[in-house]
């Protein structure tokens, strides 16, 4: 890729990017609270195994994301969000037809490896390839949580209607005129990888797994992470267990992701300014307040709460990607969040499910809730060490 500014066909590249993003991880995420009492009726599970769902499509993303960061440049952009948005689209139909926990497990692991594919690796290259000093803003532009903030509401809504296997079948249709778009507005050749500029490949493991820098900001990411996930699964149950009514419960849901439309591009450019692994450390904090005002507050406070978590949990895709893009440039982002995302697995598994087993077992959201709290402390420690780290190691290598 040459050095100039970006082309039309870059530019919309992106732009498409941000709308198969929406349609995919959107839908998913920000539907699949709403629907995890269904889940649990069609299924005959308790909450604690039917969050094993979350689990199931984090660890298969996190997975995709370790084989495909090696291959994502050689694919171009149109290919691999033509391949993420039928997978979702097949997944979405599959859940719909589902009658077993396993087949329904099967296909949230699919759906993992769609949102790998158009909402991870795809839009980090671009961005470090055609944005380098902005890849913060641009990857903001991408991760615009405008599905996230209307699906929790208009699923809710339209449940009593069409029930479960409807709003699968709705979300399926929703997909293909998508993945016609992608189809009829991505060039074809576009972005390739021209002759003299080394493949994203080409960075040898031992120069991202032998810096300390790169662990301590992944773990820190993958604790947030892990939080953000647990919240998606559970936030809706916890509200109703604590009085709120289905709709208020989604309404905050809604205001949560909803508040990611400022937090996004906000953390976004306060990424390109101060650095994403300060930024990441702010949004900890943030986090690790907000989750101890859930625990300790009465359900009045639950909405402005869940919108100031928000607009701080929303911009984690956004900031991971520009931290790795920031270190290690576009020769070496693919494979960095590769095994970025391999480190975070274990977080994204256990969390979810961890939630639901203390419920379980104390009939009480609340223990659970101070104990990410707690751990989101650790998280900014993590960050901020690995942030100076990082900073250290570039101002050595900026005077050799």
């Amino acid at each position: 890729m040459s050095d100039t500014a970006p082309t039309s066909g870059g530019l919309r590249t992106v732009i498409v990017c941000m709308f198969a993003n929406n349609f995919t991880l959107g839908l998913m995420y920000g539907t699949f609270g709403a629907l995890l009492s269904s889940n649990e009726q069609a299924f005959g599970v308790a909450r604690d195994t039917i969050s094993f769902g979350m689990s199931a499509l984090t660890t298969t993303m996190g997975l995709s994301a370790l084989v495909m960061g090696n291959l994502v440049r050689r694919l171009t952009p149109r290919i691999a969000i033509m391949i993420g948005t039928l997978t979702a689209a097949t997944a979405f139909v599959g859940l719909g037809m589902a009658t077993s926990l396993t087949m329904a497990l099967v296909m949230w692991a699919l759906l993992g490896f769609s949102i790998a594919m158009v909402a991870l690796l795809g839009p980090v290259a671009i961005a470090a390839e055609f944005f380098p000093e902005k890849s913060g803003k641009f990857l903001a532009m991408v991760n615009m949580p405008i599905v996230l903030f209307l699906s929790p509401w208009l699923v809710t809504a339209i449940l009593p209607t069409v029930g479960r296997d409807g709003a699968y079948f709705l979300m399926a249709a929703i997909l293909l005129p998508v993945a016609a778009l992608v189809l009829l507005v991505l060039p074809r050749g576009a972005p390739r990888v021209q002759a003299g500029h080394h493949a994203q490949s080409d960075k040898p493991a031992a120069a991202i797994l032998g810096r300390t820098d790169f662990w301590l900001i992944s773990l820190g990411i993958a604790v947030i992470a892990s939080t953000g996930t647990a919240f998606t699964v559970h936030a809706i149950p916890y509200a109703q267990s604590e009085g709120l009514s289905v709709p208020a419960s989604a309404l905050m849901f809604s205001v949560y992701m909803g508040a990611g439309l400022a937090g996004v591009p906000l953390f976004g450019w306060l990424a390109d300014r101060i650095g994403a692994p300060r930024t990441l450390a702010l949004s900890g904090l943030i986090q690790c307040l907000c989750w101890a005002g859930l625990a300790l507050l009465p359900a009045i406070a639950f909405v402005p709460i869940a919108g100031i978590l928000g607009a701080a949990t929303t911009p984690l895709t956004t900031l991971h990607g520009t931290a790795m893009a920031q270190i290690f440039k576009a020769d070496g982002v693919g494979k960095a969040m590769g095994y970025s995302f391999a480190i975070k697995l274990p977080f994204l598994f256990i969390a979810p499910p961890a939630v639901g087993y203390a419920y379980v077992q104390l009939a009480d959201y609340r223990p659970a809730l101070l104990a990410v709290a707690v751990s989101l402390v650790f998280a900014v420690v993590l960050l901020m060490a690995g942030g100076n780290l990082g900073r250290r190691m570039a101002m050595r290598t900026a005077a050799a």
